[in-house]
């Protein structure tokens, strides 16, 4: 059967475009869940225990580089709908492993430090204040994370300069740090009220509402610090 001109291309369908996005989530999902799974299966052996904080710490470390390489095959999707998604993961994984570790092994550190004063600053006698500043300061760090990663995912900058445009735009995107902070909530109740693992399953689905709550960031440091290239292109 020949595909009539000026007939539309079943293969762009509603149907077909639907099965295509939910073939890109579930494959990105896999990989990612692969990419983190060292991490992933430390947090699950751990009790949940404020002393281990410094080793959910080190769990997290392949985390950050997983959902890394989601957010750049989800914005690949954004560009170009085909289906080459398990090869463009891997490919992102590997290019964007070095840019987000040297922000995202710092973050790690001093979060550590913030959690456990968070957890022991009572019990330590440590004024109620610097418990109080340690949780606006955790907080703080979060947002500036995510902002990071997204940044470290989809363009090539420095690591200091990814660092400087994460700590400028929590101020000058202020409904987007909102947003951060929004779905960052969803995520920690998500674990508080089910586990682990139901976050864990849902990485592909926060790194979609990541890209959706950054996109003003990104369009204004394509048009502000790239020449001409669209945010993902060495992907």
């Amino acid at each position: 059967m020949t595909h009539q001109a000026g007939s539309p291309d079943p293969r762009r369908g509603v149907f077909t475009q639907a099965t295509g996005a939910v073939y890109w989530f579930v494959v990105v999902e896999i990989a990612f869940l692969l990419a983190a799974a060292p991490g992933l299966l430390g947090i699950l052996l751990l009790e949940r225990s404020a002393s281990n904080i410094p080793l959910y710490a080190l769990c997290l470390l392949p985390v950050a580089p997983a959902y890394s390489a989601a957010l750049s095959a989800l914005a690949a999707r954004q560009r170009d709908d085909d289906l080459t998604v398990w090869p463009r993961y891997w490919r992102a994984w590997v290019a964007n492993l070095g840019d987000v570790l040297w922000v995202w092994v710092p973050v790690l550190a001093v979060a550590a430090v913030l959690g456990t004063t968070i957890a022991f600053g009572a019990a330590a006698g440590v004024d109620g204040f610097f418990v109080v500043t340690a949780g606006v300061l955790a907080t703080m760090l979060a947002v500036f994370a995510s902002h990071a990663i997204v940044i470290a995912s989809l363009f090539r900058f420095r690591a200091r300069d990814t660092a400087r445009l994460a700590l400028y735009y929590i101020a000058a995107k202020p409904l987007q740090s909102l947003g951060t902070v929004s779905y960052l909530l969803l995520a920690v109740a998500l674990v508080a009220f089910t586990s682990d693992v139901v976050l864990a399953l849902l990485g592909a689905v926060f790194a979609a509402f990541a890209l959706a709550n950054a996109k003003p960031m990104i369009a204004d440091i394509t048009a502000r610090f790239t020449a001409a290239e669209e945010p993902g292109g060495p992907q």
